[in-house]
């Protein structure tokens, strides 16, 4: 039972429903979902009420029908002498009037009409899902199943990243992936959900629903230039269509390709592209998707030099408390932080946001938007709000050996199903300051980052550093630090960095961004422009000149 309420996320998918069409969103929240999970209790007791209330009705309609047929029965089995008694007559005509009457009424009125009434002004409610919710759920499995090589075969038993949650799709659910996989130009992928549809056919569907998955076939197998395969396709549908011309255009494509058809295997369509060699020559994107999914890792002699242990440095407090760090990168620095925010303060988090978390957004050319890069809900949280922020805001400082005056407000940040913030760097572009993007620009860039995790997650939901080959798996009271900009104060790209999606569980994140005003004291400029040499390039230019 465990297992299947940790894969409600999943089920969302399966929701065939046609929801109103209202403007929330649950897909990017495991927190929001969870809100609604509970409204589907009172819709279910609703509905039971509506069965109870027609079953009595159907119950009361069934008796009267014996009652009539008995007393029809006996009419025609004593014959014309039936209506010489005036009982009789009186009866019949009873029936006849009143009775029928009675029947008619009670078979058009619309038995159930409160707990239909409850139910719809349930489903209509503005914080209810809609259409979109089942494209995000969609989009979200297929998120994860591209960006972590997830087998189609093993998504479709239930089996998420080598767990098994013990829920099974049906070849509709299936069917339904597959569009929408083929519609976000996921060919492949959309191929592979085509096949798994059709290995996963009941016979009582078969009829329904094999010539709709082999249409589909033949349109992917053409695009993917698998001509074999779309010969072997229409063969199936002139099998079970016969006489039909609705192929013609599929035919008149194979026949140009005729000659190519004995030179290709039966089905060269993989899944997944092969894992890349040459790491140079991948996108941002790319590299994000690699890191997320373990390919590009550190080397050990890459990891030799990061050591572990207590820092004390930056304020005298913590010679009494000192702080446990790990070191993740040198230059730029990156390192975690354990133990550094309490349970009770998670809490008071929770409770401050609660009903205040809506949709993230990312900057645009002109203006923030909501974007497929980014799918989770935040809110803004001022440390004027509570006591514990401005707690939070001091430990902070103590970690960093910031100034935090003139840090943004805290945002507090929960990731759903699939949930992830693409590749992204967190420093502003110039463009953001042109097109006034930033709030309070006089407060200047984002010199560093501070990230809590504030909850475990079961599977995926890491922080991804492609250049840094970094991940950070979400460790609760744990926090990461690194800075945004180089010394010189110019934006550093080898932070670039991006939120893996959620396999299995709830994320949740406090973001601490520190604005450069008033941090020259504790970051000082160096000598020569940072952004364009290294201090080793330095040392060794120096080197040079002393020879």
């Amino acid at each position: 039972m465990l297992l299947k309420l940790k894969f409600f996320g999943l089920l969302a998918v399966l929701a065939a429903l046609c929801w109103w069409d209202v403007t929330a969103e649950f897909y990017s929240s495991v927190h929001a979902m969870s809100k609604v999970f509970r409204y589907e209790q009172q819709m279910l007791q609703h509905m039971q009420k509506f069965i109870a209330d027609n079953e009595s009705k159907l119950d009361f309609l069934r008796a009267r029908l014996d009652e009539f047929e008995r007393e029809r029965n006996q009419a025609e089995q004593s014959g014309v002498t039936y209506f010489e008694s005036p009982l009789n007559k009186y009866l019949l005509s009873k029936r006849l009037t009143l009775d029928w009457e009675h029947i008619a009424h009670l078979m058009a009125a619309a038995t159930g009409a409160k707990p239909l009434a409850r139910l719809q002004r349930l489903r209509q409610r503005e914080d209810m899902p809609n259409a979109r919710e089942l494209e995000g759920a969609i989009d979200g499995l297929l998120r994860l199943q591209y960006i972590y090589r997830l087998q189609t075969k093993h998504v479709a038993a239930g089996i998420l990243d080598g767990v098994s949650y013990g829920t099974q799709l049906h070849a509709q659910h299936c069917l339904d992936i597959a569009q929408q996989a083929a519609r976000d130009e996921h060919p492949q992928l959309a191929h592979a959900w085509l096949l798994e549809a059709k290995r996963r056919l009941l016979d009582k569907d078969r009829a329904q629903l094999l010539p709709v998955i082999l249409e589909q076939l033949v349109k992917l197998k053409a695009r993917l230039s698998d001509y074999r395969g779309m010969n072997n396709t229409l063969q199936m549908l002139r099998n079970i269509e016969p006489g039909t011309e609705r192929h013609l255009d599929s035919w008149k494509e194979l026949n140009q390709v005729e000659k190519q058809i004995e030179e290709l295997t039966a089905d060269p369509v993989d899944e997944h592209a092969p894992l890349p060699e040459d790491l140079t020559k991948l996108s941002d994107f790319e590299l994000y998707r690699h890191t997320c999914n373990g390919h590009i890792r550190p080397t050990p002699s890459e990891l030799r030099p990061l050591r572990c242990g207590y820092m004390t440095e930056t304020h005298p407090f913590l010679l009494l408390a000192p702080m446990k760090v790990e070191e993740l990168s040198h230059d730029p620095l990156l390192v975690l932080f354990h133990d550094v925010i309490y349970q009770s303060e998670i809490d008071t988090l929770m409770r401050l946001s609660k009903n205040k978390i809506h949709r993230a957004t990312v900057t645009g050319h002109n203006s923030s938007v909501v974007s497929n890069a980014r799918t989770s809900q935040f809110t803004f949280l001022p440390k004027t709000r509570h006591k514990v922020l401005r707690t939070i805001d001091q430990r902070v400082a103590d970690m960093t050996d910031l100034h935090l005056e003139y840090a943004e407000d805290h945002q507090l940040a929960n990731y759903g199903i699939g949930g992830h913030y693409a590749q992204h760097m967190d420093w502003f572009q110039p463009l953001a300051f042109e097109t006034k993007q930033v709030s309070n620009p006089e407060m200047g860039n984002r010199i560093a980052t501070v990230l809590f995790y504030l909850t475990d997650v079961e599977q995926g939901g890491a922080t991804a550093f492609p250049v840094l080959k970094q991940l950070l798996r979400p460790k609760k009271y744990a926090a990461a630090f690194w800075y945004n900009l180089h010394a010189s104060g110019v934006g550093d790209a080898r932070t670039m960095h991006g939120a893996c999606p959620i396999i299995v569980g709830s994320k949740w994140v406090l973001n601490r961004w520190i604005r450069e005003f008033v941090q020259s004291d504790r970051r000082s400029c160096y000598q020569w422009d940072d952004s364009q040499v290294t201090l080793s390039q330095v040392l060794e230019l120096t080197a040079k000149q002393v020879e």
